[in-house]
């Protein structure tokens, strides 16, 4: 496939018709699901923790258990989950693998009251603060994770066609888009398909690890678009599903600029 034309001319679409929405960072949940450092120490490492231009933000207003986030002025977001524990990707991706919306909510329930995490802190305060995550849009600017490191408002766009980087597999025009974790692209074949052979670890080409990098460089978990695609047997699966979010409009391979346009703000 050739390079997207986003790529190849070095451009950006521009929407005439733009829908965006000021979000402010989530300090407490950052900071509980960062092992809870100081201050001082997310403020040495802002970084680390903040929202860059360009990032996919998540609204997480909306708890998963019993935890209730409260309603405030702006909505509840995050983008950066670079210490998210291994054992909570897991419960993640068997989270959104159910392909139907009874199994989906059954795992809902059972994420929260599992009894083992428990034994192992960051896991189990994790589990417990575990939101329900929605797409919100795509950040214009900067936001830091802490308030002593700067602004933690920030400006989404939640709808209008944007210029995005594209995730682990190509995109095509007309298709619907979905976000997903970084570390789910294992779950899915070549074209984004469950149920098929597995997407097995890659290797990127220099100027494909350049463009994913650009994203958040000290980010090493986020969450990116793919194309929605019918499962390897033509069935569709409940938890890809709910997170569609745009619709692509030029489409590129992996890892290369496409063009979508968000529908956040009608979904």
């Amino acid at each position: 496939m050739l390079a997207s034309l986003g790529s190849a001319t070095h451009t950006r679409v521009d929407s005439a018709a733009k829908h965006i929405r000021q979000c402010k960072i989530h300090e407490r949940l950052m900071s509980l699901w960062h092992g809870d450092p100081d201050p001082e120490a997310m403020h040495r490492q802002k970084n680390r923790y903040a929202t860059v231009k360009d990032d996919l933000v998540l609204n997480v207003n909306e708890s998963l258990g019993k935890t209730c986030t409260p309603t405030e002025a702006y909505p509840s977001v995050m983008s950066n989950f670079t210490s998210m524990h291994p054992e909570v990707q897991q419960k993640i991706i068997e989270w959104y693998s159910k392909k139907t919306p009874v199994e989906f909510f059954m795992c809902y329930n059972e994420i929260y009251e599992d009894k083992q995490a428990a034994m192992h802190r960051i896991p189990a305060n994790q589990l417990k603060t575990l939101p329900f995550f929605r797409a919100q849009g795509y950040a214009l600017g900067r936001a830091e994770a802490h308030m002593r490191s700067g602004d933690t408002v920030f400006s989404v766009m939640i709808g209008g066609q944007m210029t995005v980087t594209n995730g682990h597999f190509p995109m095509r025009p007309g298709q619907m888009v979905q976000w997903y974790f970084e570390f789910e692209n294992v779950k899915f074949d070549k074209d984004g398909r469950r149920n098929g052979h597995t997407y097995a670890d890659i290797t990127l080409k220099r100027a494909d690890k350049r463009a994913l990098d650009e994203i958040n460089a000290e980010s090493t978990c986020r969450a990116l678009p793919k194309p929605y695609v019918l499962g390897i047997d033509g069935s569709e699966n409940y938890g890809d599903k709910i997170r569609i979010f745009a619709k692509c409009i030029c489409g590129g391979p992996a890892f290369q600029k496409v063009d979508i346009m968000m529908m956040t703000q009608s979904l």
